[in-house]
Parts: C-alpha cells; structure tokens; sequence
C-alpha cells in the first residue's frame, strides 16, 4: 500500500510531501507518481522554479518558496496535485492512503 503525507506550514501552504510505496506497479501507484512527475515539470518548466524531487524507497517533493510573488501559482499547483491523489485515494482505497502533517518552522 502507497502512502503519502502532504506538509503543510502554519499558514496551511503545501511546503512539499513524502511519499512511500509507489514503487509498486499497481494503477494507484503508477498514477500517482504521474502527478507528482506533472507537478514538478509544471513548476520548474512553467513558473522556473526549482522543487527538490527524489525519487526511492521514499519519494520526497520539496516545493521552491523562494520567489513569493509565485506564492498563488504555487499553491494552485500543489492544492490540484492534492485534489488528484484524494481521487485516487477514493478510487483505490486498499491502495493509496494520502495524510496531511502540519510542519513547524524553527528559526
């Protein structure tokens, strides 16, 4: 079973996520790997943004906050990756389990 855990800031931004089992060929799976790949091929070739994505054992996604003027595209793009994997979620319950973890910031 694939899970992935949405991190997200005190201001409910999406700062990236972590992701465990999508290796597994299963249609779940390889279609969430497809919207996180649409994700960061959005954000680096549309908005020339640099997110940080490796793919493993865990896949990890760190959304690039560097340029705040690009805050709202940002967020369209990563709530719409969200609204995507909970549709997969719903479609494959025995597969795909997505969860979302506040991230405390320190200084």
């Amino acid at each position: 079973m694939g899970e992935i855990v949405i991190k997200r800031d005190e201001r409910h931004r999406i700062l990236g996520l972590a992701a465990r089992g999508l290796r597994e060929e299963h249609a779940a799976m390889t279609s969430a790997r497809h919207f996180l790949e649409a994700a960061v091929v959005t954000m680096t070739e549309y908005l020339h943004l640099h997110p940080v994505y490796t793919i493993g054992d865990i896949v990890d996604l760190t959304v690039d906050r560097s340029d705040p003027h690009l805050d709202r595209e940002n967020d369209a793009i990563m709530e719409t990756l969200l609204v995507g994997l909970r549709l997969l979620e719903k479609a494959y319950p025995d597969e795909l389990a997505v969860q979302e973890a506040k991230v405390e910031i320190q200084v």
